[in-house]
């Protein structure tokens, strides 16, 4: 059945962006940060939040300050009449003007050359800075990856991908106690599990306390901002609806995880292809 999108007003339409319709505002249940926005699946467990952080700089020297004064040394000799040589040197700054963007504009970053390595890093930051204790990561993550943001207000800003996998643990449970897992081969993940950022790590770890989560980064350095979306899918309900199927195999787990990760793959697809900035203001209150 093919998911009907339509747009959602974000931050009190400062931001919009287009996400399925039975999507539920988790604001109409509960108090949420005014950082945050919250969308909750009818249906499942899968969430997608939408997060407004500040922005992790790179060192001074990673990202050059273009709009910083320069400095231009000017050499000059004299011979007076008596025949003496004088040389002065004189230091000119020159100062670099920045025009100022309305706020319904789409401003330019101050440096389009990305920093690469510490973009990556601040991906990787924003993916564990979510995870507290006793939760973990079930494997280190793999390499973040850009994406291009197609809405020209988003477009000049450079963006990348993450998936990887969390082991939460239930606290009605602790960490040192075994919860009730699913006997059949189901309980574990398998070896290719998710198809993005597996390794046969994976297999050890039930899929009761695991909870997979695909994030997007946006860097919005001249506004001093990362914009955070994470969609996270627990796989609890998955394992737990296997058990209850009594199967032999993992066939019926592992079917039902990979639609809800295909699900969640798509819906951050569509935000990347529809999240827009209307109000630039947000980002500088």
């Amino acid at each position: 059945m093919a998911t009907t999108y339509g747009v959602r007003q974000l931050y009190g339409g400062a931001m919009a962006v287009e996400l399925p319709v039975e999507l539920i505002d988790s604001s109409d249940i509960r108090q949420i940060p005014d950082h945050q926005e919250v969308f909750l699946s009818p249906t499942t467990l899968t969430s997608i939040i939408f997060e407004i952080n500040s922005y992790i700089s790179a060192p001074a020297s990673a990202y050059p300050n273009t709009n910083a004064p320069s400095q231009t040394p000017t050499t000059r000799t004299a011979v007076s009449p008596d025949g003496t040589t004088t040389t002065t040197t004189t230091t000119t700054t020159t100062s670099v003007t920045t025009s100022v963007v309305s706020a319904g504009a789409s401003p330019r970053p101050p440096n389009p050359e990305p920093n690469l390595d510490a973009d990556r890093e601040a991906t990787k930051h924003h993916f564990t800075d979510v995870i507290s204790p006793p939760d973990t990561l079930v494997s280190a993550l793999p390499t973040p990856q850009p994406v291009k943001m197609l809405d020209p207000s988003l477009a000049p800003y450079p963006a990348y991908m993450l998936a990887g996998n969390i082991n939460s643990v239930d606290p009605r449970v602790g960490p040192n106690t075994q919860p009730n897992r699913p006997q059949h081969p189901a309980a574990t993940a398998p070896a290719d599990f998710p198809t993005t950022g597996s390794s046969a790590s994976h297999a050890s770890h039930s899929l009761l306390t695991l909870v997979h989560q695909v994030q997007l980064l946006i860097r919005l350095p001249d506004h001093g901002t990362d914009v955070v979306v994470r969609v996270a899918v627990p796989l609890k309900e998955f394992a737990q609806a296997g058990q209850a199927l009594g199967s032999s195999d993992s066939g019926a787990t592992e079917g039902m995880i990979a639609e809800e990760l295909g699900r969640a793959r798509d819906l951050l697809a569509r935000v990347v292809g529809t999240l827009k900035v209307c109000d630039w203001g947000l980002f500088d209150g």
